[in-house]
């Protein structure tokens, strides 16, 4: 049985949700804070699932379903770049990252753009410690796997538009 294009978006929506859910749960009731790396993930993650949402009302325009996709392999590397971040600062915290940083919504408004990227890819604490995990795997890790899960889902999709315009 193939999926159809509407219930592939679908299911990335409820995989989306099912995770922004689980990242939601763990900061109210398990008292994980997410750091300035996490919430942008999460942001990136939202992106996704906003995309999947329009993806599932314009679907059967061609059109559509390419810029659909485009926009979400744009949101899948983000997400890449921003856990790898993470991923790297856990591996090799420097030292300038022992002391904790500001909340990232301080930071956007006290600072400029520029600066706040730079203090945010420089990491702080927060962001290289490895906290929660689950089978081994901490919360940036996980992100990794799902946004490289959803760029290859959004090559597949990108490879079925190619078939579908050689067997018209």
């Amino acid at each position: 049985m193939t999926m159809t294009i509407r219930s592939t978006y679908l299911l990335g929506l409820i995989t989306v949700s099912v995770l922004l859910l689980t990242s939601i749960y763990l900061q109210l009731f398990q008292g994980i804070i997410p750091c300035p790396l996490c919430t942008l993930q999460r942001i990136s993650f939202g992106l996704i699932g906003i995309v999947f949402i329009i993806g599932i009302m314009v679907h059967s325009k061609r059109k559509g379903r390419l810029i659909i996709n485009t926009f979400c392999g744009i949101f899948s590397i983000l997400g890449i770049i921003l856990a790898g971040r993470q991923i790297w600062l856990q591996q090799f915290p420097s030292g300038d990252a022992s002391e904790c940083g500001v909340s990232l919504q301080y930071m956007m408004q006290v600072l400029p753009m520029n600066q706040v990227l730079q203090k945010i890819f420089e990491g702080s604490a927060e962001c290289s410690q490895r906290g929660w995990e689950f089978m081994h795997l901490n919360m940036a890790e996980w992100a990794l796997f799902w946004f490289v899960g959803f760029l290859i889902l959004t090559l597949c999709l990108f490879i079925e538009e190619i078939k579908w315009k050689k067997n018209k």
